[in-house]
Formats: structure tokens, sequence, C-alpha cells
């Protein structure tokens, strides 16, 4: 594994273009070569608009300055296929993160918050962004 000395940057701009198919593949590349040696990517021209991404950031910090009880109200039920919603890492795990998993706005596994208010909607609206999941696409 590389020691980085910056974080790989995945341009997504091809996405946005019709045909570009080469482009589309460097950028598959580049995200599958960032995870293996490094671990992570930032990306770029990804569409998403900037007070859109604030907005979502600032009642993402609301919500998780909320006490563990009511994190924990829109957490997966037992037993559920898929681990959406709020989770946290296990006391014993060295891995302190919290986190809401969210799938795509329609998926019936979504556990979401409804405080703060308009957070539900603005996670909704920011992956609604990218819902038609080109990333995985056959493209």
């Amino acid at each position: 594994m590389h020691t980085p000395t910056t974080i790989p940057t995945v341009d997504l701009s091809p996405f946005f273009i019709v045909g570009d198919e080469s482009g589309r593949k460097k950028a598959k590349e580049s995200i599958a070569e960032a995870c293996a040696e490094y671990g992570c990517f930032q990306i770029v021209n990804h569409g998403v608009p900037l007070d859109l991404m604030k907005q979502a950031m600032e009642l993402s910090k609301t919500f998780f300055n909320y006490s563990d009880e009511v994190k924990r109200e829109c957490s997966s039920k037992p037993g559920a296929p898929l681990p959406a919603g709020y989770n946290k890492q296990p006391e014993q795990s060295p891995d302190k993160n919290e986190y809401v998993l969210m799938f795509p706005p329609d998926s019936p596994f979504n556990v979401l918050p409804t405080n703060p208010p308009y957070f539900r909607e603005t996670l909704e609206e920011k992956l609604g962004f990218h819902g038609d999941n080109a990333l995985s696409s056959g493209n």
C-alpha cells in the first residue's frame, strides 16, 4: 500500500457527458485504484450544488449532536436484511465513527431521521442527484 501525500481525486464529469465511455471507464478505474491503494478518494465535478452540500453538512452536525437515544430511533430493527439508518461502531472497536447508511430514496430499507426538520428531505435530494446509479451501471 502506498503512503499517500495527497488524497486521490476522481473526476465524475464524464458521467454527465453523453457518449464519454472512455472517460467513464477511466473514472471507474481511478476509483478502484484509489480504494485498493489508498482506501479513500475525493470526488470532483459530481454535480451536487454547493448549497445543498452545505445544508446537508449543517443538518448532519445537528443530528450527530443529539443523544444516542434520539439517534437510535432511526436505526434498523434487529434482523433487518440491511443495516440502514443510524449505526455506531461497537464499544470495543478502535473506530468510534457513527453514521447514517442510506440507500436510494425509494428503497424500502431506508430508516432515515425525522429530526432535525428537513434532514431526511435534504439527504434524499442530495442522493437523488445521482439516482440513476451511473457508477454501477454497465456503462
